[in-house]
């Protein structure tokens, strides 16, 4: 059974017509007595004055570490993380953002930086009736952390090929890598499969090659190591060392998960700072697709065949 969607969660919706081209994305959507109708917009780029909060925090850091006594066992973020908590009246739990670095630099009498950055403007593009659409589809994808919300609204005419005056495409030709590469993959139903990864050669045909992203959190043990000596965590720095940090692998970072388990079977408790930690991308496979399968390459991938026709052909 067809899926049916409140307004809202077609808000932001990325309208793309039948040659694979995006028109704009979901406004407004008003429903009048004889018809329905999108407002679409499009983003464009601003250059606006913004606040330089790596500066700002490399400043205020500045500020501290000539007050900090030696004795002290703590590291300068945490000491200047405490002072905007005191300082703001903030719980210890609060969460602290961007906005109370601000707030304590201008109370601290401490210049605040701005830098020059590229921000998203919303400027109209048009309408779009409703008699237009062709489907409606709104799909989660890629993996752990790096999971995304794609909300696609299909046309049945080449509503933007024919606003920038761009011929229709009679036959899809083969493109190379670099021309399709990081497009978003869509089923005949707009259903999100992922993004083009490569072309890839099949017995007698090329194809594409979808991937999803998925997100794994890491920590360098080198600075994790270092963090815990200068905290006055000496064995739980040496535990770490002698178990995780082994110099014969070359490993140095470890995924979170797996610290936790470790500080859990040790029975080991300590914070981990933002400073140890990042994030890793990488790329997980989805499906390879051979190029007859493919409706139309625009701004997006078109494919001829829905999810389900691809699995019972083992694409997927």
């Amino acid at each position: 059974m067809e899926r049916a969607y409140r307004e809202d969660e077609l808000i932001d919706a990325t309208i793309i017509d039948s040659e694979g081209y995006i028109y704009g994305k979901v406004e407004k959507i008003t429903v009048n007595e004889d018809e329905i109708l999108l407002l679409a917009y499009e983003e464009k780029p601003d250059v606006k004055t913004v606040v330089d909060v790596k500066s700002l925090k490399e400043s205020l850091l500045g500020e501290i570490k000539p007050k900090m006594s030696r004795f002290r066992k703590m590291l300068p973020e945490d000491v200047l993380a405490e002072n905007i908590r005191k300082d703001l009246g903030l719980t210890v739990d609060e969460q602290l953002g961007d906005e109370h670095y601000v707030r304590y630099a201008e109370r601290m009498g401490v210049a605040v930086p701005q830098v020059k950055a590229s921000v998203p403007r919303k400027e109209q593009k048009g309408t779009v009736s409703f008699d237009e659409v062709k489907t409606m589809e709104v799909t989660v994808i890629g993996k752990e952390k790096a999971t995304k919300i794609i909300k696609i609204i299909l046309l049945k005419e080449p509503k933007e090929a024919e606003f920038r005056k761009i011929p229709i495409q009679k036959k899809v030709t083969y493109k190379s890598t670099d021309v399709i590469k990081d497009k978003l993959v869509l089923d005949a139903e707009g259903k999100a499969l992922g993004y083009v990864d490569s072309v890839v050669l099949f017995q007698g045909t090329p194809g594409i090659r979808v991937y999803v992203s998925k997100m794994s959190g890491q920590v360098s043990l080198a600075l994790l190591t270092r963090y815990l000596e200068e905290s006055g965590q000496s064995d739980a720095a040496a535990q770490v060392r002698k178990h995780l940090a082994d110099p014969e692998s070359h490993r140095y970072t470890v995924e979170v998960e797996e610290l936790e388990d470790f500080m859990h079977k040790r029975k080991l408790s300590f914070r981990l700072p933002e400073k140890v930690l990042s994030s890793q991308s990488s790329k997980d496979f989805v499906a390879d697709i051979p190029w007859d399968a493919v409706s139309k390459i625009g701004d997006v991938v078109l494919l001829k065949s829905t999810l389900a026709d691809l699995r019972s052909k083992g694409h997927l």
